[in-house]
């Protein structure tokens, strides 16, 4: 039989429960539901779309109440997303054609729909008749996203009528404040976080955060440019290929510190923090410092056990400083810079400073 519902008009009751949502947890009771039941909706959805850095697409938080919670993966997964014709502005606007709107609502009806391949591989499939949408584009600064709610009826059933939509309408302002206030919560989250990091680091930092998924989800032009990210397509830098390869392996412990190498002898050094956004979702933060050959040598020298001043005089090896004149920079006599020499080369296994050098660059 189809649907039956009545018509009413949003309630006071209804504002407060959706400005009342203070984590992704919550959209299911403090949005979804009541919004369903208000417009008679059969089914709603919550979904997060993002643009990375280096501009592809990606899925944050979903919700969903209904009888198909297939449908989403289908609609996201198979990039069904970006034929909906009610979400087709705010994606042209998540790509950077379209200027930003405040709110984005719309509403289709399923025989309306010219897109064939919309229409039978999701409308049909999902016995989604009647739609009413609205996105909530979001700029905070880390992250470019658009915030979207759906309401559906089946194809039997009545479509929303004018005044149910013109009700939905007036809800956006609340929900979108609700959906941006999730957002900027979990904007500032991730602030803390790099803030911590960059507090601790001391130097110019690069960063890319990571989510559960290991999809990037932001980072700045060091942060890419360090890990190889920079021109190339989304998932090729074998280096972020490393560093995923040790989350996914779990060797790597908390607040890790490691080295890789790049092209030619070049090191990244490379700091892995995970966290939790202010959802509940783990992030990870990897922080990275263009190592370059005084990093690389010190950290070799760390590696191959010698002392301080070992490091020290390797470290003025490798900028050309004959024996007399390192000695003379740091004060000590030509004869214990000999000995100290004799005692890095046993150390390294190496025979000569050509060797030295190139030996504690290749370490990595």
């Amino acid at each position: 039989m189809p649907y039956k519902y009545r018509v009413q008009e949003p309630s006071a009751e209804i504002y407060e429960r959706i400005l009342s949502c203070e984590t992704s947890a919550e959209i299911s009771d403090c949005i979804l539901n009541p919004v369903a039941d208000l417009l008679g909706a059969r089914s709603g959805v919550f979904l997060n779309i993002c643009t990375s850095s280096s501009g592809s697409h990606h899925f944050g938080a979903r919700d969903y109440v209904g009888d198909a919670p297939r449908s989403v993966d289908v609609y996201l997964e198979e990039g069904l997303y970006i034929r909906d014709p009610v979400m087709r502005p705010a994606i042209n606007w998540l790509n950077g054609k379209a200027a930003a709107p405040t709110i984005l609502t719309g509403s289709i009806e399923a025989t309306t729909v010219h897109d064939a391949v919309y229409r039978d591989s999701f409308l049909l499939p999902y016995n989604i008749g009647h739609v009413v949408a609205l996105a909530v584009p979001i700029s905070t600064g880390l992250e470019t996203q658009l915030a979207c709610v759906g309401f559906h009826r089946r194809h039997m059933d009545k479509g929303f009528l004018p005044e149910q939509i013109n009700y939905f309408q007036r809800l956006g302002p609340a929900i979108r404040s609700a959906l941006y206030g999730l957002a900027c919560r979990e904007s500032i989250q991730l602030s803390d976080a790099l803030a911590v990091a960059a507090r601790e680091s001391g130097v110019d930092m690069g960063y890319l955060i990571l989510d559960e998924d290991l999809v990037v989800r932001n980072g700045n032009a060091r942060g890419l440019d360090d890990m190889g990210l920079t021109g190339m397509q989304p998932g090729t830098s074998l280096l972020l290929g490393q560093v995923k390869q040790r989350l996914l392996s779990g060797d790597l412990q908390e607040n890790e510190h490691f080295n890789i190498m790049a092209t030619g002898h070049a090191t990244v050094g490379v700091h892995v923090r995970n966290f939790h956004s202010f959802s509940g979702d783990v992030f990870y933060l990897v922080t990275t410092t263009s190592a370059g050959p005084s990093r690389a040598i010190g950290d070799a020298c760390q590696k191959y056990g010698l002392t301080n001043r070992e490091a020290e005089i390797a470290l003025l090896i490798a900028t050309g400083k004959c024996n007399a004149s390192l000695g003379k920079e740091i004060g000590i006599s030509l004869r214990t810079v000999e000995n100290h020499l004799r005692s890095i080369y046993r150390k390294v296994g190496v025979s000569s400073r050509t060797q030295l050098v190139s030996r504690l660059l290749q370490i990595h």
